[in-house]
């Protein structure tokens, strides 16, 4: 009731209608604390307040309307938020989107579409089947300073821009089919004269039953989206595979990558991962590590640990540590190749 009543203030306050057929619920996520890294550039330790270190600060608003038969027409208008400096935007984990991607009041999600016995059918800004499958094996969860985005998936500038897809139409299945779940999408480039030319294509099958996650994704983006004028026009693919196993209270994670660009760039990485819940807290860690197939000395290892403790149902304290060591030619979290970098991340995140 009281989600509804802020739901519809809130509405009312961004001139947006609600009709009384239309279910719409306002929903976020408050996350800061202090972060302080060494080694990301030259000039040494940089401490300061961020926003979004275990999971991305939001502002949204969703809803849905009855349209009989089973079917319903289903919206979610999705804002990032900045809590550092009151600004809208994405930022922190695991959020390395391009500038022209994150500048727009929702930058995170605004899409509109039918979801019935078949599933959901949904066009606009949404999430890529490749970034939900990493989210449903990652032991960070994509957050923190270690989140899976900082190896896997990532192009020839180690820069990850495929967890949101614009302009995109997105199927996905129902969820009573005995654990199964699937999506496929498909992001249109816009630009006249070539339908393909900055296109993207994604798709997903995973289950989800009991003690046991199996997860596949796959992504192909056409002319890198970094919108980095010195990145690879090539063809960017990647083919990930996990799978999460809970033995009693403690759930092992693994995780497999390929990423190729072109005939010059192929990487695959590895992760294996730990949760351990125990009462209102809960450590997690894990290592992984990126193989340069193609440049020598470009490897990269990362080492980390987590911790939460829940406050109550909707606020948690945590702490985070994450160590990366770069080989030579490999510049992952940092500006000066070879350097090795190490994040601490102390906060508070809270949830409505």
């Amino acid at each position: 009731m009281k989600k509804t009543l802020l739901a519809l203030s809130l509405s009312s306050m961004f001139g947006i209608a609600s009709a009384q057929s239309t279910n719409v619920t306002a929903y976020g996520t408050l996350d800061t604390g202090i972060a302080s890294t060494n080694g990301a550039n030259a000039a040494g330790t940089v401490t300061s307040v961020e926003s979004g270190q275990q999971s991305y600060s939001r502002l949204g608003f969703k809803g849905s309307e009855d349209l009989g038969s089973g079917m319903k027409a289903i919206f979610d208008l999705e804002a990032g938020l900045n809590l550092s400096t009151g600004n809208v935007g994405l930022s922190g984990a695991g959020n390395n989107i391009p500038a022209d991607q994150n500048n727009n009041l929702f930058s995170s999600q605004a899409y509109l579409g039918l979801a019935g016995n078949f599933g959901a059918v949904k066009l606009g800004r949404q999430f890529s089947p490749l970034y939900i499958a990493y989210g449903s094996i990652d032991p960070f969860v994509t957050g923190f300073a270690a989140n899976i985005n900082n190896f896997f998936g990532t192009d020839a500038l180690n820069s990850s821009n495929y967890q949101r897809m614009s302009n995109a139409a997105i199927y996905e299945t129902s969820d009573n089919l005995a654990g199964f779940k699937g999506s496929v999408a498909y992001g249109f480039g816009g630009v006249a004269g070539d339908t393909s030319a900055q296109s993207q294509v994604g798709a997903s099958l995973g289950y989800a039953n009991g003690p046991l996650t199996v997860s596949y994704a796959y992504h192909q983006a056409n002319n890198q989206q970094s919108g980095n004028p010195a990145a690879s026009v090539d063809t960017f693919k990647t083919n990930f595979i996990g799978a999460a196993y809970a033995f009693g209270p403690v759930k092992v994670h693994a995780a497999f990558d390929q990423n190729r660009q072109g005939s010059s760039f192929k990487t695959q990485d590895y992760l294996l991962g730990f949760t351990v819940p125990f009462g209102a807290q809960a450590v997690f860690v894990d290592y992984t590590h990126k193989d340069n197939k193609l440049v020598s000395s470009a490897d990269a290892d990362q080492y980390a640990v987590g911790y939460t403790y829940n406050l109550s149902k909707r606020t948690n304290l945590y702490g985070a540590y994450t160590y990366v060591k770069n080989q030579g030619h490999s510049w992952i979290d940092t500006e000066v190749a070879g350097n090795s970098v190490g994040t601490v991340q102390l906060g508070i995140r809270h949830s409505f």
